[in-house]
């Protein structure tokens, strides 16, 4: 049997909810030549089940299961050594695809002749989208741009953080990349970092194929001072991996090392408070007054987004059941039906 073009890589734990959703957007793309493999990590809800039932219907659904839970870096790996299509495709197991949104991508790399392509991100809350909130917002341009690994180490006004985007790329052009098993916070950031410094090409389109789904509870998780720590981590891996980098680019890292410092400080003074851990906290504090006020602006937004009105939806209708025109409503610039 031909590889299929596209090899779809879904990690998952947990997300029975959004799962079969999730699975029928990317089994119903108009670019039928695909496998999808779900990397379970070690789920401890139905999904395996489900997606077991899926596959009976469409054996372009194959399961890979994991012994334990070893997060989505483990969990894309092992789907990565068993992907056979030309192209790997990232999709996460609460998200959903626009039909033909695999058939664009393919043929606007192929066009642009570049290793690797995202588009937009459409954000999705509570099943809803809220005035069509995008990822790149006001910074969407209206042509595809390259990026560059700059772009994802140093974002400014003109170009947001990117390591929530969502791209295909060609799998010969990963030359065995892998993700960083040792990291559960920023895993796609440093995928993509690392790609473009080893040579690879990648093109962001303004066009929006993607709901990517943000949960009310992930809108005010707070990073644990160990996720920081792996941050910073990585940046000076970076440095060391890559000893010949431009002077730009290793200032860039050092100013992101350096930035990472003060979610740090106060992600620590948090999580002191949180374990009621009052010595170290008032040691924190210490070291660092601005701290003191930093903490009261959290609280202080906390309280007001309890009186805040709720933000308009621009659709009340359920994602899953969405016709072209729907797409169309949500999307920048506008898909074509």
């Amino acid at each position: 049997m031909a590889n299929p073009t596209v090899s779809v890589i879904m990690a998952n734990y947990n997300a029975v909810d959004h799962l079969p959703v999730a699975v029928q957007s990317v089994l119903a793309q108009s670019l039928s030549d695909i496998e999808i493999l779900l990397s379970d990590d070690a789920s401890t809800d139905a999904s395996v089940t489900i997606a077991q039932e899926i596959a009976t219907r469409d054996p372009r659904l194959k399961i890979i299961t994991a012994p334990h839970n070893a997060g989505p870096a483990a969990a894309r790996n092992r789907a990565l050594t068993r992907a056979k299509g030309e192209w790997i495709a990232i999709v996460d197991s609460d998200d959903i695809i626009h039909p033909q949104r695999l058939a664009r991508l393919v043929a606007a790399a192929e066009q642009l002749e570049t290793d690797a392509i995202a588009d937009d991100l459409t954000y999705l809350v509570d099943n809803q989208v809220q005035n069509g909130a995008t990822l790149l917002g006001a910074a969407r341009q209206s042509v595809p741009r390259e990026l560059t690994a700059r772009t994802f180490i140093a974002p400014s006004a003109d170009v947001p953080k990117l390591g929530y985007l969502k791209a295909i790329i060609r799998r010969s052009a990963l030359r065995g990349l892998t993700y960083r098993e040792d990291i559960r916070i920023g895993e796609d950031h440093d995928f993509y970092v690392r790609f473009l410094l080893n040579g690879g090409k990648m093109h962001l389109l303004p066009q929006s194929y993607y709901l990517y789904r943000r949960h009310t509870l992930s809108l005010s998780h707070r990073l644990h001072p160990d996720d920081i720590m792996a941050m910073i981590r990585v940046q000076d891996d970076l440095l060391t991996s890559y000893p010949d980098l431009p002077n730009d680019l290793r200032s860039d890292l050092a100013a992101r090392r350096a930035a990472l410092q003060e979610p740090l400080a106060f992600e620590t003074l948090a999580d002191n408070l949180r374990q009621k851990r009052v010595g170290p906290a008032l040691t924190n504090i210490l070291r660092q007054p601005a701290l003191i006020l930093q903490l009261g602006g959290v609280i202080g937004a906390r309280i007001l987004r309890q009186f805040r009105p709720s933000p308009r939806r621009q659709t009340t209708t359920d994602p899953s059941e969405w016709t072209l025109q729907d797409w169309a409503q949500v999307s920048a610039p506008e898909i074509p039906s």
